[in-house]
């Protein structure tokens, strides 16, 4: 059988078994709402064409950042990379973008930049930065992402086509009691369910928000449960080597000497690098249930847990831990937030994301004292990178990426702004 004829056969069979209950008894009848998810394909051909460099342009909605040498690389979500000559901080230049719909992560090891594209890890050469060259893909290695709605995104039905989006619309009809208005939810296709059912040489910084990261020549990437690990001893054909399912709600990752430290939303893990090519976890730090982005400086780690609609939680906090011992962290200090996201540190000095609040410079040298010495309001931040002993932070905002100098904390000065569409 044709499988276009079986794909209208499941939607069929889906919408009948959902509206099954819709029938006359000796009750009251019941209006249900739904909504209906209808999937935007994409030809799988047209798709992978479509991956490529182009000339710079203007950047939609900012998401993670990295940085390598004079560059930096904004990953608008799904849509692509920015690439912004930052030679001078004060007047950052764009000069290309790499189109690769899907992306949501990026990692650069010497001249090879790694992303993600749906489900598949793509390689590329940026020696030449302005003009990016695509080398390899390792199609579906990396999970795939999702929307929104948590509808999965990149889901190939047939082998000619993908799903890079969704429609959605109510339907409204009427059943009996008999009907249960929980089984609210109907797919017109496909049968997707929500996704919940320091640095090696050579390598960028990427920010506390990120999903890969690079150390001791391999790449780290994780998903929703899963740590996975790549060879990188040929950089530009990277090598998968092994999956270990970590635990539910994973969201970040952060390298720091001799250990991985993963942020779910409900505790933080440390793995070592002993073996590097299968992590080995040394303990676990659980916490309320909350959105949480670790960074590490020395034998400190720095926590923000938040709440909001994926985090769900209702408490706001950075949370300090003692990693003396990696083996039995210990919380050492707790400091009321407003609603923090990603976050940095560079000797002391502390940088947190207030979302839609603003962006927090503070003094954290005294780990059991730590004071905001300049809160700025007004913007809605997302993510930072604070360049190690140049007194400069990058930040990731939705109106556009931010440069300040922080020279003096309590005045930090901004030093350059790139516009952004999603103001």
């Amino acid at each position: 059988m044709h499988i276009s004829t079986i794909y209208k056969l499941t939607v069929m069979a889906i919408l009948v078994f959902a509206l099954s209950g819709c029938t006359r008894k000796n009750c009251a009848d019941t209006v249900v709402t739904t909504k209906i998810y209808t999937p935007i394909r994409m030809a799988t051909k047209d798709y992978w064409a479509s991956i490529k460099s182009t000339a710079p342009k203007e950047i939609g909605r900012p998401g993670k950042i990295y940085t390598k040498d004079q560059y930096i690389y904004v990953n608008e979500p799904y849509a692509g990379i920015h690439i912004i000559d930052n030679s001078n901080p004060a007047s950052p230049k764009p000069v290309a973008f790499l189109n690769v719909m899907g992306t949501q992560d990026m990692a650069i090891k010497g001249n090879i930049l790694y992303t993600d594209s749906y489900g598949d890890l793509n390689v590329f050469d940026i020696t030449d930065p302005r003009k990016i060259s695509f080398v390899k893909r390792l199609p579906g290695i990396i999970n795939l992402p999702v929307d929104a709605n948590g509808m999965r995104l990149g889901w190939y039905t047939d082998p000619d086509s993908i799903a890079v989006g969704y429609t959605l619309r109510d339907t409204t009809y009427v059943c009996d009691c008999t009907f249960d208005k929980r089984d609210g939810i109907m797919f017109e296709s496909d049968m997707l369910t929500a996704a919940y059912n320091n640095q090696s040489p050579g390598t960028g910084k990427g920010g506390s928000m990120a999903r890969f990261t690079i150390a001791k020549d391999y790449l780290y990437t994780v998903n929703y449960s899963e740590l996975r690990a790549f060879d990188l001893s040929n950089a530009a054909s990277p090598a998968f080597k092994n999956t270990q399912t970590i635990g539910r709600d994973i969201e970040t990752i952060f390298p720091y000497g001799e250990y991985l430290f993963i942020g779910s939303r409900n505790a933080m893990f440390i793995y070592d690098l002993t073996n590097p090519a299968a992590p080995g976890k040394r303990s676990e730090v659980t916490h309320f249930r909350a959105c949480d982005p670790v960074v590490v400086e020395g034998s400190k780690a720095f926590v923000t847990v938040r709440s909001g609609s994926f985090c769900a939680g209702n408490i706001n906090q950075l949370q300090v831990f003692d990693i003396s011992n990696v083996d039995n962290p210990v919380k050492i200090n707790t400091v009321e937030m407003k609603n923090p996201f990603g976050l940095g540190v560079d000797h002391g000095k502390l940088f947190i994301c207030e979302g839609s609040y603003g962006l927090r410079f503070m003094d954290a040298a005294d780990v059991h004292n730590i004071i905001t010495t300049k809160f700025l309001e007004g913007l809605d931040t997302y993510d930072v990178i604070p360049y190690e002993n140049q007194h400069r932070l990058l930040v990731s905002a939705r109106d556009g990426i931010y440069q300040y100098d922080y020279t003096a904390m309590n005045n930090p000065k901004l030093l350059s702004k790139i516009a952004a569409k999603a103001r």
